[in-house]
């Protein structure tokens, strides 16, 4: 069988990361060997797999279909157990409709750091997010994002109605306020403002907001490859970080095993600006993020 006739475990992953739609196989052939070829390089120079291409596609397989609370479990049951503490969590009502705001400092372990606490309290939970993080929660757990190559939102009433359904049903929302992982400047994350999506959805229903931020940060791999990727494509933020979202299962990799905090605040008012909720996540772990 040829390389380009059975899908590759990773190819959904990099199809996700880079926004491809067509088949593409030839393209991702050539990708992965690329990464492979890099992570061959890394490995002789420091020790360690850059893009971690090989253990992304062994962690694949290991959770094979596993989705949701077990998956969740079994991730965090790697390399010896991985320990969140939660902090503030009885500002999230057990029952009834609530919105939590959060920031997105790392990628695909903010998805796994929240629902790692949240789900015991509200099982009714689900994540505003990509595609790509429904292979990991489910799809019964998210209400999915659709972003074009400009990083707009595709069908954005979909989405809206989504939203509006669960809060309506009293259900418990997690929406990730930028929806995009920050750059690092004079040793702080610099998130991008939040959309206005949880001020407008908030309103709508007369939901409150809890501020919500991980203690996370991802490794000085990820921020060089993101800073060396900006300046190569002419300062084009967005290629920047779809060249660094590359190494989101190699940040994953890395953080298992650990121990990690995450921080809910007091509910804010319904409707509550964007700059108002962005601020109080950010606040939850001084010295994390810029006041800039």
């Amino acid at each position: 069988m040829s390389q380009s006739a059975s899908p590759h475990p990773i190819d959904d992953l990099l199809r996700a990361r880079l926004r491809i739609t067509r088949p593409a196989r030839l393209r991702l052939f050539a990708l992965r060997n690329a990464l492979l070829g890099i992570d061959g390089i890394s490995r002789g120079l420091t020790g360690q797999a850059f893009f971690a291409v090989r253990e992304a596609e062994a962690l694949l397989r290991d959770i094979g279909t596993l989705q949701g609370p077990p998956l969740i479990a079994a991730m965090l049951a790697r390399n010896g157990g991985t320990h969140i503490t939660s902090h503030g969590l009885t500002h999230i009502p057990s029952t009834g409709p609530i919105i939590i705001g959060a920031t997105h400092p790392v990628g695909i372990f903010d998805f796994i750091s929240h629902a790692a606490v949240l789900l015991d309290r509200r099982p009714d939970l689900k994540v505003v997010a990509n595609r790509e993080a429904e292979r990991f929660l489910g799809p019964e757990r998210i209400i999915p994002v659709d972003l074009d190559s400009s990083d707009r939102v595709r069908a954005p009433r979909v989405t809206r109605t989504g939203m509006q359904d669960h809060l309506e049903n009293g259900g418990a929302l997690l929406v990730f306020g930028s929806g995009r992982v920050p750059h690092l400047h004079g040793g702080r994350l610099v998130e991008p403002a939040w959309r206005t999506g949880i001020t407008r959805i908030s309103g709508l229903t007369d939901t409150p907001v809890v501020p919500a931020s991980a203690d996370l940060r991802n490794s000085p791999y990820y921020y060089r490859i993101r800073s060396l990727a900006y300046r190569l494509s002419g300062k084009n933020d967005y290629a920047a970080r779809a060249v660094a979202s590359l190494r989101y299962v190699a940040e994953l990799l890395d953080k298992l095993g650990g121990s990690y905090h995450v921080h809910y605040g007091p509910p804010l008012a319904a409707g509550s600006s964007p700059a108002v909720l962005k601020s109080a996540a950010e606040s939850l772990v001084p010295g994390l993020y810029s006041q800039s």
